[in-house]
C-alpha cells in the first residue's frame, strides 16, 4: 500500500456499487467532536493563514464522512454529518493534525473523532476507448498542487439546501435520498466543469469505496466509477477547448490506456510519485475491486 493512502471501505465481492445499493444517514451524532478550546481556537487561525497565502480560497459547507456500514440487506450505509471547509482546513491540514488525532484517540476511542473529514469525491472516467483521464493540478488548488489527479471536488449540502452558514443548518432539511443523489451528483459536475464533458456522455457513478489521505491526517474521499461515451482524443480536445467552468483548476490534461492505468504503482514509478494521493486512492481501490471478481 502506499503510504499517502488507507482503504477505508472496499466495494465488496469485486462488484461497484449503483446509486440505488447506497443509502445516507445524515446525523448531528456523524459532525466531529469539538476540541479542547486552546486547540479549537487555532481552526481561525490556520484558516486565515492559508486565505492570505492563497486568495481563491473560500468557506463553504461539506458533508463529513463518519462511517461506511453494509446493512442485513447488502446496502452501503454512509453516515455522514455536516462540516465546513475552513474547519477542514483547520484540522486536517492544520499543523497539530496530529495531535488531534491522537487527542481523539484518547477521548473517542477515534483517531478522527476531532477532525472535519470532509467528504472528497473523486472518480475514475473510462472513455469508450479504454483511457483513463489524469489532470495536473493548478498551484492554486488548496490541495495537491501542480500533482496529477483524477477529476473531483466535494458533494455540496448547498445544492440541496441554498447558501445556508453552517451554524445554521440542520441535518433535518436535507432529506436522506436528497443527500445521497447530490453525493452521486456531485462527481458527474466535477468531470463536467473540470474536463469539458457534457453530461450526456457520461454514465451513472458506481462506487467503487473510500480511501483516506494520510498526507491530510486521513480525510475520506469517495471514488466512483464512471464511464464515458467519448474516445479519448474527443475528451482532449473538449478539454482544450477550454470553455469548462473550473478550467483554472488544472493546467493540462493526460490520457492513459485502462492496462497501464491497472499497473502504474509498478510501471510506472516515476509518474506514479507525481499523483495526487487522491489518485493514488482511487486507482488502488480501482485495482482491489476488479481483483476480487
Amino acid at each position: 500500500m502506499d503510504p499517502n493512502i488507507t482503504l477505508m471501505y472496499v466495494a465488496s465481492r469485486g462488484k461497484f456499487i449503483p446509486r440505488n445499493s447506497c443509502r445516507v444517514i445524515l446525523s448531528r451524532e456523524n459532525n466531529r467532536k469539538r476540541l479542547p478550546p486552546q486547540f479549537e481556537d487555532s481552526i481561525d487561525k490556520v484558516w486565515d493563514t492559508r486565505v492570505q497565502q492563497n486568495n481563491l480560497l473560500f468557506n463553504g459547507s461539506k458533508f463529513r464522512v463518519a462511517s461506511i456500514d453494509v446493512n442485513s440487506e447488502g446496502r452501503t450505509i454512509l453516515n455522514l454529518g455536516l462540516t465546513c471547509y475552513k474547519d477542514f482546513i483547520g484540522t486536517n491540514w492544520s499543523p497539530d493534525a496530529k495531535w488531534f488525532q491522537e487527542l481523539g484517540r484518547r477521548h473517542h476511542g477515534n483517531s478522527q473523532a476531532f477532525m472535519s473529514d470532509a467528504l472528497g469525491v473523486g472518480a475514475l472516467v473510462l472513455t469508450s476507448d479504454n483511457h483513463v483521464i489524469l489532470q495536473r493540478r493548478s498551484e492554486n488548488c488548496g490541495e495537491a498542487g501542480g500533482l496529477w489527479d483524477v477529476p473531483g471536488g466535494h458533494a455540496e449540502p448547498e445544492e440541496i439546501v441554498g447558501k445556508v452558514d453552517i451554524s445554521d443548518m440542520d441535518p433535518g432539511d436535507l432529506p436522506a435520498s436528497d443527500v445521497c443523489n447530490e453525493v452521486f451528483d456531485s462527481i458527474l459536475r466535477e468531470v463536467r466543469d473540470e474536463v469539458n464533458i457534457p453530461l450526456c456522455d457520461l454514465d451513472d457513478p458506481k462506487l467503487i469505496g473510500v480511501a483516506r489521505n494520510t498526507t491530510s491526517a486521513g480525510r475520506p474521499s469517495l471514488e466512483f466509477l464512471v464511464s464515458c461515451h467519448l474516445s479519448a482524443a474527443e475528451v482532449a480536445e473538449g478539454y482544450h477547448r477550454g470553455t469548462q467552468p473550473e478550467a483554472e483548476e488544472s493546467t493540462t490534461i493526460r490520457l492513459i490506456p485502462h492496462t497501464v492505468a491497472l499497473t502504474l504503482q509498478e510501471s510506472d514509478k516515476d509518474l506514479w510519485s507525481k499523483l495526487a494521493p487522491s489518485a493514488k486512492g482511487c486507482l488502488t481501490l480501482y485495482r482491489t475491486v476488479l481483483s476480487a471478481r
